[in-house]
């Protein structure tokens, strides 16, 4: 049987307002075989407490696998705060059978970090989550992030600094097209990307470094960061794993029911496939 080339998942920002079992639901009905997980949505699993046996027989109960757990914030600031946050979550990921985390930089305007600084940070963050990757079998994504003010805006730093630690393998890039338009990000690292999140950007009237995060939506044919294409050209270049529909459109935080707008991106993606 021919492997799939990617599996479709819905990351928790497709409807934070619904109840856990009508999330997963929402993703059977749209075609996606997975879900991530987030630890940000206050009320819902698991920032609600849910431990992750039960959450983990939840997700298997609806037929459904986890891609992630979205996030490890500020994970290239390590403090014993943040290995003690980084070390729980990682055990409640393998608990969980979750294949990774993905991890999030510091988002400061004012950080007041030289790049060497910022360098010698990253590489001091990634060999601690390196060791904790190895002991626990999960990945840690590192997710650049182009907003102003982020410390990671760009995967070829990344993938330096993964390559500096050597930790290809326990340390995986994940992708995210709507970071890669608004960084201008040119070069592709297809051996190291673990994990990719998909969105879609409609507006025009703005240049690519000054959209946000609320511009994010359902990728369609009026999505101007050619999602689609920056898709086709990772999974010719060997990518298999999850690709995860990640919106912050508040619009789309309201809707009773996303299933339609969902299966209709789904269904756009799948013809660049």
């Amino acid at each position: 049987m021919t492997q799939p080339a990617i599996q479709f998942a819905i990351n928790r920002m497709v409807a934070p307002r619904l109840p856990l079992d009508d999330f997963l639901n929402l993703a059977r009905q749209a075609g996606a075989t997975a879900v991530e997980v987030r630890n940000d949505v206050e009320g819902r699993e698991f920032a609600d407490g849910m431990t992750a046996r039960d959450l983990k027989s939840r997700i298997a109960d609806a037929g459904l696998s986890v891609a992630s757990i979205n996030a490890l914030q500020r994970f290239n600031d390590w403090t014993p705060e943040r290995a003690q946050e980084a070390e729980a979550l990682f055990r409640y990921a393998a608990e969980l059978g979750a294949p990774g985390i993905v991890m999030c930089p510091v988002i400061d305007l004012h950080h007041g970090w030289s790049k060497t600084e910022l360098a010698a940070k990253l590489r001091q963050s990634l060999e601690a989550i390196k060791a904790l990757a190895s002991d626990t079998g999960v990945i840690g994504y590192v997710e650049p992030l182009g907003m102003a003010g982020s410390t990671l805006q760009n995967q070829h730093i990344a993938a330096e600094a993964i390559g500096d630690v050597n930790g290809a393998g326990p340390l995986q890039i994940c992708y995210d097209t709507f970071q890669y338009y608004r960084c201008r990000d040119q070069k592709l690292f297809p051996e190291l990307i673990g994990l990719v999140h998909v969105s879609g950007i409609s507006r025009t009237d703005l240049a690519p470094e000054a959209l946000t995060e609320p511009d994010r939506g359902f990728v369609d044919g009026s999505d101007i960061t050619d999602t689609g294409g920056q898709l086709k050209r990772i999974v010719a270049s060997g990518y298999r794993g999850y690709v995860s529909m990640e919106p912050f459109d508040p619009k789309i935080h309201q809707l009773e029911d996303a299933s339609e707008p969902l299966s209709k991106s789904f269904a756009y993606l799948r013809g660049f496939l």
